[in-house]
């Protein structure tokens, strides 16, 4: 926890430089909803190729938001073609759940989460890096992704405009704070995993640009490549290391590949085979499947952790039907269990290592497949918090629903009910 305590503080104070393993960007999120928001709202979920258009509820006299929403599939010349061609797509998905719902004429405000990198320069404002995912649409790098999207739905006579544009992970904390008061942070732990935290202002050289009533700011951390630089060397296995190689991103995003969904069950693979290639496991007989990459999903590791320490009825299914092994003992059994439990408690327990917040009482909105799917993830994530923070702090996880959708909804509609009262 230190070492990572120290490079989020350098990466504040030497913002942009080379060696840095958090980007710490600035959200322009100075303030988050309060759970009092009334109105309609609309949010657009795009970060693959289905997306999400929205219409969220907030009622003061309900503890949860109205939503109903549908999800589109861009089709795959879109994902390679033209930008205008792809936000005028989007904008008549817009227009026709509009029309279902008699909204057509009914003015209306909307967040935006766009997961491909950005570069913000408020609070809806934002260039595109790059595409990632599959896209690789013309004439959209280096273009505000909110002006292109404001500009097509205008361009059909929606009257419909985005505020807000965000991510899942800020998402995740806005969404959470609606019901739990006391949020100060977001962590995505899924198939990829990131986290965003409330700081103090002043909190660095990029977050000067603010308005001068603002006291905090949500800070997207980017947390994933936390290490590229070597800074988690001694912490990293040989099995960790056989995946970097071998990953689509050799020495990038170190930290997500020893915590995400999309490496759990290579990082075991890699394991298992060892102990077979030793003569410990399977009295050195390779499962024939242990030879293909990624043959292990990170969701059999959910089902093993839900065995017993001394019952391994899930272990041994998955070791006979999925894996086609029929001769086996019980110690092989309990290798197997004791793997997969062991390398997504390690997951769990690097999750957990981030502190940035000094209340007493603090609750963490997560959100994101492993923390929901996986038995034992979010007690070893809060175990690991507990143990590393002051006695005197408490914190509680929280599962965020739907960051990317409620949670752009709740910060545009916090947004403009501020707007509203000044």
């Amino acid at each position: 926890m230190v070492i990572m305590h120290h490079e989020m503080n350098r990466c504040l104070d030497v913002p942009d430089h080379p060696s840095n393993d958090f980007k710490m960007l600035n959200t322009y999120v100075t303030q988050l909803p309060q759970g009092n928001e009334t109105g309609q709202y609309l949010a657009l979920d795009l970060g693959g190729t289905n997306y999400r258009v929205l219409l969220i509820t907030f009622d003061p006299d309900s503890s949860e938001p109205t939503i109903e929403y549908d999800t589109e599939r861009i089709p795959p010349e879109l994902m390679t073609g033209k930008g205008d061609d792809l936000f005028k797509f989007i904008a008549k998905s817009v227009n026709r759940f509009l029309t279902e719902r008699g909204l057509l004429d009914v003015p209306l405000d909307m967040g935006f989460t766009f997961s491909f990198p950005v570069n913000q320069t408020s609070i809806n404002r934002g260039t595109l890096i790059r595409w990632t995912k599959g896209f690789s649409v013309n004439g959209v790098v280096g273009k505000d992704v909110v002006e292109l999207l404001n500009k097509a739905m205008s361009s059909m006579g929606l009257k419909v405009t985005c505020r807000v544009i965000t991510n899942d992970t800020v998402g995740a904390l806005a969404s959470c704070k609606l019901s739990y008061p006391d949020t100060v942070a977001g962590v995505i732990v899924g198939t990829g995993t990131n986290a965003a935290y409330v700081a103090e202002l002043p909190a660095g050289p990029n977050f000067k640009i603010l308005p001068p009533t603002a006291t905090s700011v949500v800070i997207n951390t980017e947390w994933g490549a936390f290490g590229d630089h070597g800074l988690l060397d001694e912490f990293k296995t040989e099995f960790d290391k056989i995946v970097d190689e071998r990953s689509q991103n050799p020495g990038k995003q170190t930290y997500e590949k020893m915590i995400s969904g999309m490496y759990l069950g290579e990082i075991t693979r890699h394991v298992l085979r060892k102990l077979v290639n030793e003569k410990i496991l399977f009295q050195g007989n390779m499962p024939k499947k242990w030879n293909e990459m990624n043959s292990i999903p990170t969701s059999l590791l959910s089902d093993i952790a839900r065995d017993p320490d001394y019952l391994f009825y899930n272990t041994e299914r998955i070791i006979r039907e999925y894996f086609n092994v029929t001769e086996y003992t019980e110690e092989d059994l309990q290798i197997v269990h004791h793997v997969g439990v062991a390398v997504a408690n390690r997951a769990a327990l690097y999750a957990g290592t981030v502190n940035r917040i000094k209340r007493r009482e603090v609750t963490v909105g997560v959100d994101g497949s492993l923390f929901k799917l996986h038995p034992n993830f979010p007690a070893n994530m809060l175990n690991i918090i507990r143990r590393l923070a002051n006695p005197l702090f408490h914190c509680k996880l929280q599962m965020s629903e739907d960051g990317s959708g409620k949670g752009a909804g709740a910060l545009v509609a916090s947004l403009m009910q501020r707007t509203r009262g000044r």
